[in-house]
C-alpha cells in the first residue's frame, strides 16, 4: 500500500511540473510575436463551447485587444443577459502581470487573462457577466 502511495505522489509530482512548464512568461521582449490572430474555442463552465477569436493588436503594453464570439448557444445568451449572434468586445488596457500573463480588465469586474503555452498556442480565463471559462487558442 506504502508503494502504491508513494509511486502516485511522484506520478503527480512529475506531472505538476511537466503542466507548470507549458505555460511560457510573456514580457516586453517575446510580447510583439503574440501580435495578430490568435482562434480558438471559448468554453463557458457550464461546458458549453463556441468559436472565439482574439485579436491582439499592438505590441506594447497597455496590449489592445478584440475578441470576437460567434454562435453564443440560446442558454448562455439568457444566463448572460445578452442578445444572440456575435459579440465583440476590445479593450486597450492589457497588463502585464507579474506571473507572466497578460490581463484585461472590464466594468463590472469582468476580466481576460491570456497565457502563452507553447509556439504559436496560447489559452486564455475569464470571468463575465457571472459567467467562468477557459479558451484554447492557436495563432493563424
Amino acid at each position: 500500500m506504502k508503494k502504491i502511495l508513494i509511486l502516485l505522489l511522484v506520478v503527480l509530482m512529475v506531472a505538476s511540473v511537466a503542466y507548470a512548464q507549458k505555460k511560457m512568461k510573456i514580457d516586453t521582449k517575446n510580447l510583439p510575436t503574440l501580435k495578430g490572430t490568435w482562434e480558438g474555442m471559448l468554453n463557458f463552465q457550464i461546458n458549453v463551447n463556441c468559436p472565439a477569436k482574439l485579436e491582439i493588436l499592438n505590441d506594447t503594453a497597455p496590449v489592445k485587444a478584440k475578441l470576437t464570439v460567434t454562435d453564443i448557444p440560446a442558454q448562455i445568451t439568457q444566463m448572460l443577459g445578452i442578445q444572440s449572434g456575435t459579440h465583440v468586445m476590445e479593450n486597450n488596457e492589457g497588463t502585464l502581470t507579474t506571473q507572466g500573463t497578460i490581463m484585461w480588465a472590464g466594468p463590472t469586474k469582468n476580466f481576460m487573462e491570456f497565457n502563452l503555452t507553447g509556439d504559436k498556442k496560447g489559452s486564455a480565463w475569464f470571468y463575465y457577466n457571472g459567467a467562468r471559462g477557459d479558451m484554447t487558442l492557436k495563432k493563424k
